[in-house]
């Protein structure tokens, strides 16, 4: 029997108001090891709390996105991550089009399992709950 506190028909959104969200400005990754993409967009560092346990990371948003991160945006593309890490790395790369000799490809994986191990550690029992919800 599942020891999960949350109720698995819930919606993200409603899931997400359980989650408290802390942002500071600016992201911790060194300037230089972040890519174009993240250069030129917004970056936040953010820690999601939940029943006593964090998970903090860097999160970045587009330069057009005003305002601070919210639990329900980070879960939105964290969940996305996590369960890409969950797949095997042949699968990750047939999924998102990498050749599976790419160094990057494979670094891109293991960030994203990385993302799987810390939100299942932030999310306990109520991981599959939050993965599987209803996004919409």
């Amino acid at each position: 029997m599942s020891t999960a506190t949350i109720e698995t028909s819930r919606t993200l959104k409603q899931l997400s108001r359980k989650v408290r969200i802390i942002c500071q400005d600016g992201a911790k990754m060194d300037w230089n090891a972040q890519d174009e993409w993240q250069q030129k967009a917004t970056g936040w560092h953010c820690t999601l709390r939940f029943q006593g346990r964090q998970y903090s990371f860097d999160f970045w948003q587009g330069p057009a996105i005003t305002g601070e991160p919210t639990a329900e945006g980070c879960l939105e593309c964290l969940l996305s991550d996590a369960q890409s890490g969950e797949q095997d790395f042949e699968s990750f790369c047939g999924e998102f089009g990498y050749d599976q000799d790419s160094r990057k490809a494979e670094k891109t994986w293991q960030a994203c399992q990385k993302t799987t191990a810390g939100l299942k550690r932030l999310l306990g029992d109520d991981y599959e709950a939050f993965l599987y919800a209803d996004r919409n």
